[in-house]
């Protein structure tokens, strides 16, 4: 998009004085003094019809930003308390006597336009009038610059009834509303207090923004801050399998290490330069990309890193490794692994900590050389039998199992599984050397011993271990239980917490209805992780109450929160007759706080 047609000029006035551009080819001629008196004229003369645009629309901007403006931007001044009816964006404490800008029909402005109380545009007449808080336009609005505001607490709103099209949207504290389509290059959201509000579709190449940004539609990649990773929505449709991460996006200028600098990026899309790269590299592009002279001699490549990636799938390029020795696929989203994965016989080290990996395939069973397999912080519920084939295994994690995402894993409660058991197939690995399990809910060892000679003392720190045959197991320590005591209580300030039990989890707001499914799911597994483990129990009585109160406080600041407390809570009282085998006193004891609550 341009800044304005090249043989159409663009003048500008203030207080008296004008300034005018026109460019043709790669010529540019600028005008300018006060109206009545000869004007001042210089003639610029560039390589290419593309530089002489460049300059003309920097100097556009240059004027604009002393606070010229298009004569063509006339505009009602309007009390707020006349047009609060009509203007649809969340509010800034705006006073009946404020004034508002009122465009009524469509709307085209020949350069930036940017929304920051008493400046420019919203600039007052005098000292005396009111702040302008906002325009409103009741109609299309084209800018063929971008929309700025710098202000990132509060800033002017803007609503537009009909579309809006801009080269670039780079804003902080506006409230924006466009009850049409949006459709801009990039769109910029700095801080967390603004918000854009689109109606319609929202086309842009990158929406990159801590505010919150709606549409009816989006066609974008998408950028949330913080380091996230940028995934394409088409039409609406989020693409989880295709990953971005922020380097594969952004232009190297304002990338902060792992995230995005949007005051920075605010500050190039008003100077007109793009904070994109030239071509968009998804994380799987950019693995092909990587790889491509690789594929060449596939035999060569020894070690991958495919690590903090959010991949859900693996690249089916990374089958073609097959001398590959170590494979490192830590911290995605990776629940499953392919088959594919017994085709990398010569795999040395396979780490896969902090993915939320349930299961392994069962071809695992074809990396005979595998020495090290590391599942730290994930959710694994059993280990495939095959696994016994992997004769040279040394060192097995699998610590922190399941993991804190638990949930998130398994998509709810209702779906949640755990490990509790050592698996058996580990005894029957020859060669042995190391395993750790601590940080589960690993309540029995198997009972077959350990075929491997050579396993060092097994590491289970915080388990719900209660009971070790040593004879069939020296390598294990005696357990202690008042450590697996302590550890099972402590999963009630994990899981049965206000962060996994909020409204939005059991309450259709829409329909109006309560589903406690899920919530009493998670109910029934923090009770099965306590029994026996944490008898005689009232150490874990006292936890629920701590946490239920809690949980009731944060219900109650929400509409309509007592309805939904007393709702919760009688829900989970009925719920607690279901469960049999918990002993009556740490029942009892949690009926009694449920009961509390409940009325």
């Amino acid at each position: 998009m341009t800044t304005k047609d090249a043989s159409a000029p663009v003048r500008l006035i203030r207080a008296g004085a004008f300034w005018e551009c026109k460019h043709a080819d790669a010529t540019v001629e600028i005008r300018e003094g006060t109206e009545g008196k000869a004007p001042k004229v210089r003639t610029k003369a560039f390589a290419s019809a593309a530089l002489a645009q460049a300059f003309a629309s920097k100097q556009i901007r240059a004027q604009v930003a002393k606070g010229y403006l298009a004569p063509s931007l006339v505009f009602e001044r309007v009390p707020w308390k006349e047009v609060a009816g009509r203007v649809r964006v969340a509010g800034n404490g705006e006073r009946p006597e404020d004034l508002v800008l009122v465009h009524r029909g469509a709307l085209v402005v020949p350069h930036d336009l940017a929304l920051d109380f008493r400046d420019g545009l919203l600039a007052p007449r005098s000292a005396e009038d009111p702040p302008i808080v906002g325009v409103l336009v009741e109609g299309d609005l084209t800018i063929a610059g971008a929309l700025l505001n710098y202000e990132d607490d509060f800033g002017p709103f803007l609503h537009v009834t009909g579309s809006l099209v801009a080269t670039a949207v780079a804003t902080g504290g506006s409230q924006i509303r466009v009850d049409g389509d949006l459709r801009t290059g990039e769109l910029i959201g700095v801080y967390n207090h603004g918000c854009v509000d689109v109606g319609g579709t929202l086309t842009a190449r990158i929406v990159a923004s801590e505010h919150t940004v709606d549409a009816g539609v989006l066609d974008a990649v998408r950028y949330t801050g913080w380091g996230a990773t940028c995934y394409r929505s088409d039409h609406g449709r989020i693409d989880l399998d295709e990953p971005y991460e922020v380097a594969g996006v952004f232009a190297k200028a304002v990338l902060k290490g792992e995230s995005v600098d949007l005051g920075k990026a605010r500050r190039l899309a008003a100077a007109g330069t793009s904070i994109l790269r030239p071509e968009l590299l998804s994380v799987r592009a950019a693995f092909r990309k990587l790889v491509a002279k690789k594929l060449e001699a596939p035999e060569t490549v020894k070690r991958l890193a495919l690590t903090m990636k959010d991949l859900r799938s693996l690249p089916p390029e990374l089958f073609a490794f097959t001398r590959l020795e170590t494979l490192d696929l830590t911290h995605n989203n990776l629940r499953t692994l392919p088959e594919e994965l017994g085709r990398l016989t010569a795999l040395r080290e396979l780490k896969l900590r902090g993915n939320g990996l349930q299961r392994l395939p069962e071809s695992i069973g074809a990396l005979t050389e595998l020495r090290v397999l590391d599942l730290e912080a994930n959710c694994i519920v059993e280990l495939p039998a095959s696994l016994e084939r992997c004769v040279n295994l040394r060192s097995v994690n699998l610590r922190n199992n399941p993991y804190s995402y638990v949930r998130a894993s398994f998509g709810s409660w209702r779906a949640y599984q755990a490990m509790s058991e050592v698996p058996e197939v580990l005894t029957r690995l020859p060669r042995l050397e190391k395993l750790c399990f601590d940080d589960t809910l690993v309540r029995r060892m198997p009972v077959r011993a350990f075929a491997s000679p050579a396993l060092e003392p097994i590491e289970y720190e915080d388990t719900l271990l209660l009971d070790v045959d040593r004879t069939l197991h020296p390598q294990v320590a005696a357990p202690d239980p008042a450590k697996a005591r302590r550890w099972a209580v402590a999963h009630i300030r994990f899981w049965f917490d206000h962060e996994h039990i909020e409204t939005s989890r059991f309450f259709d707001a829409e329909r109006g209805t309560y589903d406690f499914a899920d919530v009493r799911a998670l109910l029934a597994i923090v009770l099965d992780i306590l029994v026996p483990a944490a008898a005689p129990y009232d150490e874990a009585i006292a936890t629920f109450a701590t946490e239920c109160a809690e949980i009731a406080r944060r219900l109650r600041w929400a509409p309509e929160g007592d309805a939904h407390m007393r709702a919760l809570f009688t829900d989970l009282r009925a719920a607690l007759t279901e469960l049999a085998h918990v002993p009556p006193v740490l029942r009892d004891g949690v009926h009694a706080i449920f009961s509390s609550h409940a009325s």
